[in-house]
């Protein structure tokens, strides 16, 4: 997978839920903590943003400054965070339930406020990369 593809998956992950976390704060903890609850689900999840994110740091990325740098960094953090999801599930579990609380829904859309603009970055990205 090329850094343009996983820009352009996280971008979509990004715009879904950042969307529903600024619209709809109470309805979309209930869903991720749905997710957080289903160790099955989070691991098929963690598990296919490991397989994206490394691929695309293998097969094109670039540790250099510029755009492609920073899209290479972004894919390698994503891999670590999805290590740490997988090897450490609880830690990290109770580390999202602390940042996403219920009774703060406006800690909450601020949240998704920061992924709506991650997507605007990742879409910007895409774009100056074609």
């Amino acid at each position: 997978m090329d850094l343009i593809t996983f820009a352009i998956v996280v971008a979509l992950m990004e715009f879904v839920v950042g969307l529903a976390l600024l619209l709809s704060p109470v309805r979309a903890m209930d869903r991720v903590w749905v997710v957080l609850d289903n160790p099955a689900l989070l691991s098929v999840i963690m598990y296919g943003f490991l397989a994206v994110s490394l691929s695309a740091v293998v097969r094109d990325g670039e540790f250099k400054w510029g755009l492609r740098g920073v899209i290479t960094w972004i894919a390698l953090l994503t891999s670590v965070k999805a290590l740490l999801y997988i090897w450490f599930p609880k830690q990290m579990e109770s580390m999202q339930r602390r940042c996403l609380r219920r009774d703060k829904p406006s800690w909450t859309r601020c949240i998704g406020g920061f992924m709506l603009l991650a997507f605007v970055f990742l879409s910007w990205s895409v774009r100056e990369m074609l």
